[in-house]
């Protein structure tokens, strides 16, 4: 998908009524995801008033909402100007224009707009690697624009685990492609990629960047989520029992294996 088409597509899903049916289709995933993420966000977090955090390809926001409250400074960044104006008005919505130094709507893919080594911190979460339209020229900017010694936290669809879920309903051919590596065309042009946990660590050392974890992100669920699994969180026991499970197993190489998203956290080589 070219650049343009993308950036008219997320345009039109930014409007704040899509963001709200979003999150209520979404029930309690969208907690077990922060958690999950958080657990590696916070121990990399610089000290507080100091140092630089990149939200790339924020979206509406997430990750501001938490990080800028505690003191810390931030820029954001997304292809979509719609994105960007949404995150905007939400940020000074809620009193947090102090915090917010800078908002860039630019390509994770070309991020040339933004000098050497700016970032302590870059969170690329929500899969942006996934949709974007070239993941290497992507990890290769998160490491430009990353200060040696810094660190970035990246989110990706797995392989292994598309091709199940296609293979689990009967469709075989589509199954091959994911275990190949073809990209999944979604609707209106929009196409995901999914990774081999192996391949992006490849992607990350090839640009410099050492992957420090590889985990999964709500362990065993599929990515995109179903509602089934949606509704199983509903019930608070099977919530904490997921939620205990990721902080016990989200590392071990057959339950990366076996998760729909995985996390990545990569420190720039000095």
């Amino acid at each position: 998908m070219s650049r343009e088409k993308a950036r008219a597509y997320w345009n039109d899903k930014a409007a704040t009524s899509m963001l709200e049916e979003r999150q209520r289709k979404s029930g309690r995933f969208g907690e077990l995801y922060e958690t999950c993420c958080w657990h590696y966000i916070e121990p990399l977090l610089p000290p507080r008033g100091a140092g630089r955090i990149l939200e790339a390809g924020c979206g509406p926001g997430r990750w501001v909402f938490r990080l800028a409250p505690m003191g810390y400074r931030l820029e954001l960044l997304d292809l979509a100007e719609e994105m960007i104006r949404h995150a905007a008005e939400r940020v000074q919505q809620q009193g947090l224009e102090e915090r917010v130094s800078a908002y860039h709507t630019l390509d994770i893919c070309d991020m040339r707009g933004l000098s050497d080594g700016r970032f302590d911190l870059l969170l690329a979460l929500g899969v942006p690697l996934s949709l974007c339209e070239s993941p290497e020229q992507a990890v290769a900017e998160f490491a430009r624009v990353t200060r040696p010694g810094g660190y970035v936290v990246c989110d990706f669809g797995n392989r292994y685990r598309r091709a199940l879920d296609l293979f689990d309903r009967a469709k075989l051919a589509e199954s091959v492609s994911a275990l190949e590596g073809q990209w999944d065309e979604l609707h209106r042009g929009i196409s995901l990629r999914y990774f081999a946990p192996w391949e992006l660590t490849s992607m990350f050392r090839a640009q410099g960047l050492e992957p420090l974890h590889l985990a999964a992100v709500c362990p065993l669920f599929g990515f995109p989520h179903s509602e089934e699994q949606v509704e199983m969180l509903a019930d608070e026991e099977m919530f904490q029992g997921v939620r205990e499970m990721f902080f016990r197993y989200a590392e071990r190489p057959e339950v990366v294996a076996l998760s729909g998203r995985l996390l990545i956290v990569a420190q720039a080589v000095e």
